[in-house]
């Protein structure tokens, strides 16, 4: 008689781990659907800066024309920049500005090739360096 309480808790904490089990493995499911798919909000904000400069960078092109004949400012040129799929303008001699995966600031000093702020802009390292040894490396901006 001793044993069966024993027994009953031993079935009722198998039943719980059951349970646990289960629910864990649900939940790591729901996980597997999202983690490393969804952009992070990084990825949101770099994507509509992009989109954003696209869209002032045609603007800027016709004001400086001052010609919308051309076919520069038509609806479907704004919504080709406005969606991100206007390419980067190659005259653009902005220099881009990186974060890296410890939260320091870099500067592109050629094509490339970045440095920390504050140090000299003619020493530079290649990007793919500074994203292996910091883990990240992510355009935030450009500057002259």
């Amino acid at each position: 008689m001793a044993t069966d309480p024993m027994v009953a808790e031993l079935t009722e904490l198998r039943t719980k781990l059951k349970i646990a089990e289960r629910t864990i493995g649900e939940q790591a499911e729901l996980l597997a659907k999202y983690v490393g798919k969804e952009p992070t909000l990084r990825d949101e904000m770099a994507y509509l800066s992009r989109c954003l400069d696209a869209v002032y960078g045609l603007c800027r092109e016709v004001d400086a024309d001052g010609n919308t004949a051309d076919g520069k400012f038509t609806p479907a040129a704004v919504i080709q920049a406005a969606s991100g799929e206007r390419e980067d303008n190659p005259n653009d001699r902005r220099r881009r500005l990186y974060l890296d995966g410890h939260g320091q600031a870099w500067v592109e000093t050629s094509e490339g090739l970045v440095t920390q702020i504050g140090m000299s802009l003619w020493d530079g390292e290649p990007i793919g360096d500074v994203r292996q040894r910091t883990g990240e490396i992510h355009e935030i901006g450009r500057t002259w």
